[in-house]
């Protein structure tokens, strides 16, 4: 099993002092959550909080395995619908409606956390929205001529 490094953890209680800050020397490794997993328990020594190393991740208080969960995520981001990732990944739809949801707020979360100060001058619509928006529009300017 790999060592994990736990630096790149923070604490995730908002009433700490060391709240959001990776790399603070506050975070110890307080023993395992799940060993034969793999999944450390960690502790702020700042605030007292234990938490799971999981935590803050699309994999927080999920059963599945991680390859799991990252090969569902991959058939999503692909763009198979949720019933066929379903049936490909050997889940149920509400599985992957879960993990599309946690994944979907965590990438969202992580976007807003990294991109700042940006003013873009240009912006340019996804191919595959502006088709489908103009076969709408299509749809809707007949609907009128009628």
């Amino acid at each position: 099993m790999e060592k994990h490094e736990v630096s790149e953890f923070a604490c995730p209680n908002p009433k700490c002092k060391a709240f959001g800050q990776r790399g603070v020397p506050s975070i110890r490794p307080h023993g395992w959550s799940s060993k034969p997993r793999g999944i450390r328990c960690l502790h702020c020594t700042i605030c007292g909080k234990d938490f799971s190393e999981r935590r803050g991740t699309p994999f927080f208080r999920s059963q599945l395995p991680e390859q799991k969960i990252v090969e569902i995520v991959r058939h999503i981001t692909e763009g198979t619908g949720m019933r066929a990732t379903g049936r490909l990944c050997g889940v149920s739809l509400n599985t992957v409606l879960r993990i599309a949801l946690h994944t979907g707020k965590h990438a969202e979360a992580f976007h807003d956390e990294k991109v700042r100060h940006v003013h873009p001058r240009q912006v340019q619509a996804d191919e595959a929205w502006n088709f489908v928006g103009k076969k709408r529009q299509t749809l809707q300017s007949r609907r009128s001529c009628r």
